[in-house]
Order: structure tokens, then C-alpha cells, then sequence
């Protein structure tokens, strides 16, 4: 009987000091709510690069909020360098470096894969106490070689909104991106891979500079593979004219002719030109933009008996407006 309490003892130490030695998983303080595991780790390559990416946990598995998690431990596995999963990210949060978050997910990029080489990964929150949590789902993939940048990229310019043309190839589809107050662009701005050009960028502010970037998609089996991306600069320009002016008016003033016409109420106004019609010919008499609705010509044509006039306005991009209403005058009786 002393015998068996001896060993019954012995093994319930060895079962104590396993337990103890945390054989069974990271020790956690008692009672501390863990925050639910991370079950939506993904791989999307964009940009030639596998981008991995994880909501960040907001709740416990008590349904409370999450507090306290310092960062995030990222294992990677591959046949060429061991099998097993090691460290190959420790991302703190208060770091800001290596990594950037988008509506509550959290990316990094991973540049160093080899063609046909199958990587996976795993990610394991952290708190601040050092204390690792429960490993997330496992993602993993076959590297293969994304498409090369698509040539012959081109941008019209036009009112509002750029147009972007590029050479189609075979069995490859598109993405375009636009870098935003040079925040490097995680989303393209077509919902959808595009199977050709153009693709019509509209919103925009004329005279501003935007950068875009088109990249080539070749779908491997069901998942897309994005290859790097061909940059341009473009600025969409007003090729709008402005309202011709209204209700043109002229009258003999001190040897010469007044002419005066409503104000525009163009917003983007630079100034107006006026036109004298005599003789069969047209001129333009002023000689910079006239800022007031009215211009006085104090030589209309001595030897004419008749002379007529209109109107434009000029916007700030250049854009001429149509004549105004054409108005004549007698200038000798």
C-alpha cells in the first residue's frame, strides 16, 4: 500500500511540474478575458508583393471589449527553410512602422518569396504584459510569378476626369489605383478587373496633379495574381467656356462709345474681352482682360458710319466664352 501512495505521489509531481512548466499552452492570469482568435488571416498579391493581412480583435471572447494588446507575432513556414513556423514579423502597434491599418485591418507586405515555393502563415496577438494568445487560421499559398507592368499607358486629360488607355494582352485583366496625398493605394479604383481599356476616372478637381498606377492580374487556379504597376501623372483641365455676357448696351460718350453689359456670374471668371466688327474686320480692343462689365472705345472709326461689338468671357483656365448678343451703333449721322 506504501508502495502504491509513493507512486501515485511521484506521478501527481510529474503532473504538477508539466503543468507548471506550462507544457500545456502560455500561462495566463486568472480570470484575464482573452480576446477571440483571429479567423480571417489572408494573403492578396497586389503590387507584385503578398500582402498579408488580419482584422485586428475588438472583442473578448466574454463579449467585452479588447484592451491591452501590444502587437502582433506573424510565423511564417516554407519547404525551403525548415518546414516549420518561426517568427518572421513582431509588429507593436505603437511601432508605426512595417505594416499600416484600413478600416480596422491590419496589412504587411512580404517581398522575399521564391516561385513555387509554398509559404504559410499565422498570427498570434500579444498584450502588454508579453503574454501570447491563441493562433489565428492558417493561410498559405504557392508562390508563382505575377504578370510584368502593362505597356503603353497613356492619360487623357480631359474636364473633371482622366481617361487612362494601356496595350491589352492575352488572357491577363487590369486594376487601377490612385495614389491619394501620396498614401500608397491598397484598393483599385475599378470594382472589378478590367478586361481592357480605357478606364474613366471621374470627380476630380481640374488643375490638380493625381499619379496613377495600372497593373496586370493573371488569374493562377482561383486566385489573382497582381503583377507591379506602370505610373503616370495626369491633370484634369476645364475645357469648359463660360456664359457668354448678357444684355450688351452701347452709347456716344464724350467722342467716343461706352459699352456695358451684366456681370457673370461665373464662379471661375478671370475677365472679358471686347470685339469691334468694323469695316469687315474683327479685333479684339482691349489689351488685358478687363476685370469691370464696361470698356470705353475711344476710337471707334472717325470715317465709319456704323460700327457693332460684342463680348466674351475668359475663365481662369483659358476657356473663351461665344460672342454675346452683337449691338451696333450709328457713329456718323
Amino acid at each position: 500500500m506504501r508502495k502504491n501512495r509513493l507512486i501515485f505521489a511521484a506521478l501527481s509531481l510529474a503532473f504538477l511540474a508539466l503543468v507548471a512548466c506550462g507544457k500545456k499552452g502560455n500561462p495566463r492570469p486568472m480570470g484575464l478575458p482573452l480576446p477571440r482568435a483571429i479567423g480571417d488571416l489572408r494573403g492578396d498579391v497586389k503590387d507584385g508583393l503578398l500582402f498579408v493581412s488580419f482584422t485586428i480583435p475588438t472583442k473578448n471572447q466574454d463579449a467585452t471589449n479588447v484592451s491591452g494588446i501590444e502587437g502582433f507575432r506573424i510565423m511564417r513556414s516554407c519547404a525551403v527553410c525548415g518546414g516549420a513556423f518561426d517568427i518572421w514579423k513582431n509588429i507593436r502597434l505603437d511601432d508605426r512602422q512595417g505594416y499600416t491599418i484600413r478600416d480596422g485591418r491590419l496589412y504587411t507586405y512580404d517581398d522575399d518569396l521564391r516561385v513555387g515555393v509554398v509559404y504559410g502563415y499565422r498570427v498570434y496577438p500579444y498584450n502588454t504584459k508579453g503574454i501570447q494568445m491563441d493562433g489565428s487560421n492558417v493561410f498559405s499559398l504557392t508562390w508563382l510569378k505575377p504578370p510584368s507592368r502593362p505597356s503603353g499607358v497613356t492619360a487623357a486629360e480631359e474636364d473633371s476626369r482622366i481617361v487612362l488607355s494601356w496595350e491589352k494582352t492575352d488572357d491577363l485583366s487590369y486594376n487601377v489605383y490612385r495614389w491619394d496625398n501620396d498614401v500608397y493605394p491598397l484598393f483599385p479604383r475599378n470594382p472589378a478587373p478590367l478586361a481592357a481599356a480605357p478606364f474613366t476616372d471621374e470627380g476630380l478637381q481640374n488643375g490638380k496633379t493625381y499619379k496613377y498606377e495600372v497593373r496586370a492580374v493573371k488569374v493562377e487556379g482561383t486566385r489573382p495574381f497582381e503583377g507591379e504597376g506602370t505610373v503616370i501623372l495626369a491633370t484634369p483641365r476645364d475645357k469648359t467656356p463660360p456664359a457668354p455676357p448678357a444684355t450688351p448696351k452701347l452709347e456716344k460718350s464724350d467722342g467716343g462709345v461706352l459699352l456695358s453689359w451684366a456681370p457673370s456670374p461665373e464662379a471661375d471668371l478671370a475677365g472679358y474681352n471686347v470685339y469691334r466688327l468694323a469695316a469687315g474686320k474683327q479685333e479684339k480692343i482691349n489689351t488685358s482682360l478687363l476685370q469691370e462689365p464696361e470698356f470705353f472705345d475711344k476710337n471707334p472709326g472717325a470715317d465709319l458710319r456704323y460700327v457693332s461689338y460684342y463680348v466674351t468671357a475668359v475663365d481662369v483656365s483659358g476657356n473663351e466664352s461665344n460672342p454675346s448678343r452683337e449691338q451696333i451703333i450709328v457713329i456718323k449721322e
